[in-house]
């Protein structure tokens, strides 16, 4: 009866521990991101201080052209990039994907008629 006991405790406390285990993951794979445009050619990747964040870029061709890890905060600047498709993902600790962002970036050239009397 006693070793029933031990091994009810023991499940017990197994189960307990795994559902705390599985909730903290849960916390950390819902890291609040945001990702917002601030001027014409600029994003602001955000989150909770002291999270680590990894930023990753890709190109059309979904090659990586920048990546980095952040803890908080960041400004993009993309004025330096060509006309194109890019995406930026932000993945937590666990590489795991938490948002995605994608622009395109293109060149305008504008022409005016303006009628001279």
């Amino acid at each position: 009866m006693k070793k029933s006991i031990k091994n009810a405790l023991a499940i017990a406390f197994f189960a307990a521990s795994m559902s705390m285990t599985s909730h903290a993951l849960a916390v950390e794979v819902g890291l609040p991101v945001s990702i917002n445009q601030v001027g014409k050619m600029k994003f602001l990747v955000s989150t909770e201080p002291n999270s680590k964040l990894f930023v990753i870029i890709y190109d059309t061709d979904e090659q990586i052209i920048h990546q980095e890890a952040i803890s908080s905060r960041k400004l993009y600047n993309f004025g330096n990039l060509l006309d194109g498709k890019y995406r930026m993902e932000i993945r937590n600790a666990n590489k795991q994907i938490i948002q995605t962002k994608k622009f395109n970036i293109l060149t305008e050239t504008k022409r005016d008629l303006i009628a001279i009397q």
